[in-house]
């Protein structure tokens, strides 16, 4: 029986797809747990949250000498030295100093650290010719990431960086959505396996090994592949022995008009073709099926339509049988929301968030440094600079996508309640200044700006937290100047990333937050979020008291 294919009623490959999917609703088929080792281009199938802070102790950036940033310039005595990964009890006094290591923890009542070459040693003596800013060289607690941040989410491709991410917070075990098992059959008398003499009339068969080295790199079990040739029975044999061991089967060959197509008889008469055909050249006779409730596709025999199938439909639908996310191209043309500029005498990777509007992507540059490997692996992709490059908002920049996060976005300040009451949502408190990039650009779903940044922005919502001051000192705990507290708190020499890190210095230093981040201090202000809300987020807002 030939199967004639219409033109006038072939689908496009992407309304094929969805009809296919409404038609089977694919779905992961399982979780396990594994170590982190073996999580690899696993799929994640939890939310992962940090359970500490990181660094999760104060620690030095540079080989140097801690001290009390108030006593330079000045002569101190050394008393000790704290090498790399040792824990010393050390309380400096006035003029005293401690030897560390680039990532050593520091004394508790230092407050900075000044390099090796920026001393002179004479015995146990050292002379530090200027003055020190308090928190120099300093990499403190949560400086990073705080406690409590996203560091994975379920349909998220576990990469290497991340599991040095779970490493470095201590987490061992993640859980995964289990891996679909694939069986491959190839159809054909004219298939010759390759490394055989090659008979006149014969081609040789790569159907399979395309089949079997790309969808293995895309994290699925091949669990058999074969060759058969054309004959019904041996076809329908296979068929069925390919779905009592596997999820999905994949076949190619036989799926057309020809005498010995066979494919399409052999599913049709042991299950439900739900899509014969597509308007997709090469790829025209692709078939899409259910046997025994497991898909069945069914591809024409040419390799280049076996390819791009492949790519447009059928790694498409094993994702959501996968559980994996939604993601994009790797390489994408993005239009900066701020200036990035790269070391002037070093090639610069800069890690960025991505947005997507309609058919254009946005990028917004995060502050950076080296050591921040929480930072680096959450991002969406990074942005590579030649030595000075420098490249303006507005313009144009490639960026290399790591991931394509579509939930919708919260962006703007950092407000616990807030967050809570978005919780699903995709999170980036970094402040009102990408906040208001996100209304000049139009992209966000919920966008938080303080009136101590910006106060000509309105909104239909405004939520107010009082503003206290926890200390009285000169050494003031200060903000990224991205967070509209930046503008309240002048003079810092530590400027935190996010404001839930300020409780980690009460009693150290002056701390200036929002009541909502820390309970106890002397009220010096309030400060108003205006909040900029889609439509269909509004009716949350409601509840927030």
């Amino acid at each position: 029986m030939r199967a004639i294919l219409d033109d006038k009623n072939l689908l496009l490959a992407e309304d094929a797809l969805r009809i296919f999917i409404n038609e089977t609703s694919p779905k992961p088929i399982g979780v396990e747990e594994v170590d982190i080792l073996d999580s690899l281009n696993r799929v994640s199938a939890e939310y992962v949250f940090s359970p500490i802070d990181l660094p999760p102790f104060s620690r030095s950036t540079v080989d140097g000498y801690a001290i009390i940033d108030s006593e330079t310039p000045g002569e101190f005595t050394v008393i000790d030295k704290i090498s790399i990964g040792e824990y010393k009890e050390i309380e400096i006094k006035d003029k005293e100093a401690v030897e560390v290591d680039t990532g050593s923890i520091i004394p508790e009542n230092a407050t900075a650290v000044i390099k090796v070459e920026e001393t002179e040693r004479k015995g146990d003596k050292i002379f530090v010719g200027r003055k020190v800013r308090f928190g120099e060289n300093i990499g403190f607690i949560g400086s990073d990431i705080p406690k409590g941040f996203e560091i994975l989410k379920p349909g998220e491709i576990i990469k290497a960086e991340k599991i040095a991410l779970l490493a470095s917070v201590g987490i061992t075990k993640v859980k995964v959505f289990k891996r679909p098992k694939i069986y491959i059959i190839t159809t054909g008398d004219e298939l010759i396996e390759p490394g055989k003499p090659l008979q006149k009339g014969k081609i040789y068969e790569s159907n399979s090994f395309y089949l079997y080295a790309k969808l293995k790199s895309e994290g699925y079990d091949i669990i058999g592949y074969t060759h058969v040739r054309d004959d019904k029975e041996l076809i329908k044999e296979e068929l069925l022995k390919g779905l009592d061991l596997a999820d999905v089967v994949i076949l190619t060959g036989g799926t057309s008009a020809g005498e010995k197509d066979f494919v399409h008889q052999v599913i049709r008469e042991l299950g439900k073709i739900i899509v014969h055909g597509l308007k997709f050249k090469p790829g025209k006779p692709t078939i899409l099926a259910t046997v025994k409730g497991k898909a069945v596709i069914g591809l024409p025999g040419n390799i280049v339509s076996t390819v791009m199938i492949t790519e447009r439909v059928i790694n498409k639908y094993l994702s959501i049988v996968a559980g994996k996310e939604l993601t994009d191209e790797i390489k994408v043309k993005a239009i900066l929301l701020n200036d990035a500029k790269a070391d002037k005498n070093r090639y610069t990777y800069l890690p960025v968030y991505l947005f997507k509007k309609d058919e254009k992507y946005f990028a917004l540059s995060i502050p950076f440094d080296s050591y921040m490997i929480g930072t680096f692996s959450v991002a969406d992709g990074y942005i590579g600079l030649e030595p000075a490059e420098e490249h303006k908002e507005g313009e144009e920049v490639y960026v290399y996508l790591k991931r394509l996060d579509l939930r919708p976005t919260y962006i703007g300040e950092e407000e616990p309640k807030l967050l809570k009451l978005f919780s699903e949502f995709r999170k980036i408190p970094l402040g009102s200044y990408p906040a208001l990039k996100a209304l000049k650009y139009g992209i966000g779903d919920v966008i938080v700006i303080s009136n101590l940044y910006d106060n000509s922005i309105s909104g239909e919502y405004v939520y107010k937290r009082k503003i206290l001051q926890n200390g009285n000192g000169e050494k003031i705990v200060g903000y990224h100047d991205w967070i509209g507290l930046s503008r309240m708190v002048q003079n810092s020499s530590i400027k935190l990333r996010y404001v839930s890190l300020s409780p980690n210095f009460i009693g150290k230093a002056t701390v200036i937050a929002p009541d909502t981040i820390i309970s106890e201090g002397k009220e010096i202000g309030e400060e108003k979020l205006i909040i900029v809300c889609k439509d269909e987020y509004k009716s949350k807002l409601k509840t927030l008291s």
